[in-house]
């Protein structure tokens, strides 16, 4: 899913970290192509709206979309470094 402006980053943060329907684990893809957990993007929003109006090239927080991970087991979030949950992959 695309995400152009910041009603549409709300609409998706509002949905919850699953989607609907599926229960799909979902996380965020930022302008350099980066993953982004869930709870970053919420605890680094005012950057996130900021980097939104005033894109740069390779900006961490500017957020471009949202994806589901559905096997990969060694996704982690580009900022904190947490492991994204994934639909598939097997757990150790």
């Amino acid at each position: 899913m695309n995400i152009n402006n910041t009603k549409e980053l709300k609409n998706a943060l509002r949905a919850g970290p699953y989607t609907w329907p599926g229960g799909y684990p979902a996380f965020f893809i930022a302008a350099d192509g980066e993953p982004l957990c869930r709870a970053c993007v919420k605890r680094n929003f005012k950057q996130v709206i900021y980097e939104t109006y005033r894109p740069r090239q390779g900006d961490m927080f500017r957020v471009i979309g949202q994806e589901i991970n559905y096997e990969d087991e060694h996704l982690y979030c580009a900022h904190c470094e947490e492991k994204i949950e994934s639909a598939y992959g097997e757990e150790q």
